[in-house]
């Protein structure tokens, strides 16, 4: 595939900035201060995709992402209380060319970011200091990153995860959203952990079969793409068996995927995938049941 070559350049001198990001904003419960935060989006925008945050020459490619931020409530000194959904995409190649199929890379929801924003503030990254508002798009950044290498490339993403676990442990364990979380509720914390941990390799070993074999070869070789995709699903079974069978980097996948994989695997041979589905991913058997009745 064309973007493996660029990831084989990760050393490369030539850079430019690696995102596409659409921030969109709800300020329904600020209101009364909506004229704080005339620039906030713009502002967003511009640090987000005008910064360079990989040494990779991607050849110009850039990873959609788009945040969704729901503002809950502020105060007079210019803190405020946010939700926001995080998301994610890349091309379906076929061939050696990307097609306008798109694939979600990234679902997630944090329902935990407090930060200070003041209006027209120029936004600085600066990764040995913490602050509650840059560290929080650059975690997410850096996890989208790590998502969408691992799938070009095995364990490609592997030093983006890392620097998203480094802004964790740098981040006050008392400021909200970045504390150590738990093992059933979705944390930052849990979520890096489950990546970074080496028990979870297999998952991330499959999630690169599942596209850049799978997804990516469907259009070409359909046999052996659907071998290569179903390989995932057989792995996150097994591991559910010896792991945390609640685990939260399984969760988030399921929550990106459900609707591609019931898609991609009604057109399997037989039904035993969405079965194996029904079982590993329960949150979603209506999408995988629906699949089977419409084969």
């Amino acid at each position: 595939m064309v973007r493996i070559m660029f990831l084989l350049l990760l050393v490369a001198t030539t850079v430019s900035a690696q995102f596409d990001c659409d921030i969109i904003v709800n300020y329904d419960n600020v209101s009364q201060v909506r004229d704080r935060l005339v620039t906030f989006e713009q502002d967003l925008e511009n640090y987000i995709n005008s910064n360079t945050w990989s040494s990779a020459d991607m050849g110009g490619e850039k990873i959609k992402c788009t945040f969704t931020i729901f503002f809950v409530g502020a105060t007079g000194d210019n803190s405020y209380q946010a939700q926001a959904f995080i998301g994610s995409s890349r091309p379906v190649y076929a061939g050696s060319a990307p097609s306008d199929r798109k694939s979600p890379v990234v679902r997630l929801f944090d329902d935990k970011w407090e930060f200070t924003y003041v209006k027209g503030q120029t936004l600085q990254r600066n990764d040995s200091q913490f602050d509650p508002l840059t560290d929080f798009l650059d975690f997410y950044l850096y996890l989208i990153l790590g998502f969408d290498f691992d799938s070009f490339e095995k364990q490609g993403g592997t030093q983006y995860f890392q620097r998203a676990y480094t802004l964790l442990n740098q981040a006050p364990s008392s400021s909200k959203g970045w504390d150590r979380g738990s093992a059933t509720a979705y944390s930052k914390f849990s979520l890096i952990e489950e990546i970074n941990n080496p028990k979870y390799q297999p998952f991330r070993e499959g999630f690169y079969q599942y596209h850049y074999r799978g997804l990516d070869l469907l259009a070409t070789k359909p046999e052996a793409a659907f071998r290569n995709m179903a390989s995932l699903i057989e792995k996150i079974a097994e591991l559910k068996k010896t792991s945390n069978p609640k685990s939260i980097l399984f969760r988030t996948f399921f929550e990106a995927k459900y609707e591609e994989l019931a898609e991609v695997f009604k057109r399997y041979p037989d039904t035993s995938l969405l079965q194996l589905l029904t079982a590993v991913d329960p949150a979603h058997l209506n999408a995988y049941d629906q699949a089977m009745r419409s084969r």
